[in-house]
């Protein structure tokens, strides 16, 4: 029988190591693909990572409260008629392979800021083997580019993907007057136009989604599928006292209870995110472009964008991905939902699902790209 191996995962670009926080389960349980093993902490969030095998646990190589090295081998998984001596052999013989693997991978992230024109620039992320077309990913109001480090790595399996920063958010130039979606948009397109190769699968997250929908009108047949994640733009109902408090919070205390309003457990929410969020927020520009983007998505009256009719229009797959907990954007009703899209809901989710439901989400994202023509 074969021996498989759990290891520290890595999410994002900057990650080299992970806590492990605790052990989900013990020499001997047996466990299935998908479940829940551990908890690992980074300098960015902790999260449970789920076994990519099933088998029986026979060896516990990391305990809890140590760290370990991304690709660090922490478990054993076998059968139980696999000898103790084959698995301390795999064991021995797993440090050399993974470094070996590790300086094959090298040079398949890289980062750049793009020229787009006006002084601005986008900083993207590329991952994955060169393809036939490219996974776009963008995340929502507040967030930046690390919003995807749970799902980027699943995608760039088998596709080209791109990950930015949209204008006014992590490494990228802020942009606060004029008409503010379409000079987001223009600077988005402009990006993945000289990045992305062939058709695109926009995956986008919250207000992102606005910026997708409009990406797609513009972009037409090149854009294969379209998943979006919680968006703005298909009904009324928004908590706009979220993005009030977000702006309006200068300090670590009320922007923790802000965050902590996006996630079904607010206990997601570590000091490090905390800290990276009231940093980012003070940086030049920010402020004003997320007075702007603020406007952009919600008045007194509800949400102002509207992507229905995109959506409806669009003639490959488009799903939309919801948290049933979400305390932003409400699931819209049945009604809200055009006919050719179709509703995943996720029960004990909130507003993250990309990072609350990683492997159901990346499921689904997949699938809905194997139906695009």
């Amino acid at each position: 029988m074969s021996i498989e191996a759990i290891t520290i995962p890595k999410w994002g670009m900057t990650m080299t190591e992970g806590l492990l926080a605790e052990w989900l389960v013990a020499v001997g349980d047996r466990i299935e693909r998908g479940q829940e093993v551990m908890e690992v902490e980074s300098t960015k969030t902790t999260n449970a990572v789920e076994s990519p095998v099933s088998g029986i646990v026979r060896r516990i190589v990391v305990p809890e409260g140590d760290t370990a090295a991304v690709g660090a081998l922490v478990a054993v998984v076998a059968e139980a008629s696999t000898s103790d001596e084959d698995i301390d052999a795999f064991i021995a013989q797993f440090a050399s392979a993974n470094k070996q693997e590790n300086g094959e991978e090298t040079g398949a992230v890289a980062s750049r800021k793009i020229d787009v024109g006006n002084g601005k620039v986008v900083n993207a992320l590329t991952i994955g083997p060169e393809s036939d077309s490219t996974v776009v990913l963008l995340h929502g109001f507040g967030g930046d580019l690390s919003t995807w480090m749970f799902n980027q790595d699943a995608f760039a399996k088998n596709f080209r993907v791109v990950v930015l920063d949209l204008p006014g958010h992590g490494a990228s130039t802020p942009i606060s007057e004029g008409n503010v979606l379409v000079a987001l948009t223009d600077a988005v397109e402009k990006a993945v136009d000289s990045v992305a190769n062939g058709r695109l699968h926009l995956v986008a997250h919250s207000f992102g989604g606005a910026v997708a929908a409009a990406l797609a009108e513009r972009k037409g047949e090149a854009v294969a599928s379209i998943t979006l994640l919680a968006p703005v733009g298909l009904s009324a109902s928004m908590n706009k006292q979220f993005l009030d408090d977000f702006v309006a919070a200068e300090r670590r205390r009320p922007l923790k209870e802000v965050l902590e309003r996006l996630f079904a457990d607010p206990s997601t929410i570590s000091n490090d995110m905390v800290e990276a969020t009231l940093q980012f927020k003070r940086l030049e520009g920010v402020p004003e472009a997320l007075g702007a983007i603020k406007d952009l998505i919600a008045n007194e009256q509800g949400q102002v964008q509207s992507i229905t009719a995109t959506l409806r229009e669009f003639k490959g797959p488009v799903q939309l991905i919801w948290g049933e907990s979400d305390q932003v954007v409400p699931v819209p009703t049945q009604s809200e939902v055009p006919q050719n899209v179709t509703l995943n809901t996720l029960p004990g989710v909130g507003h993250m699902p990309q990072m609350e439901s990683t492997t159901e989400v990346n499921r689904l994202v997949l699938e809905n790209i194997a139906k695009a023509k």
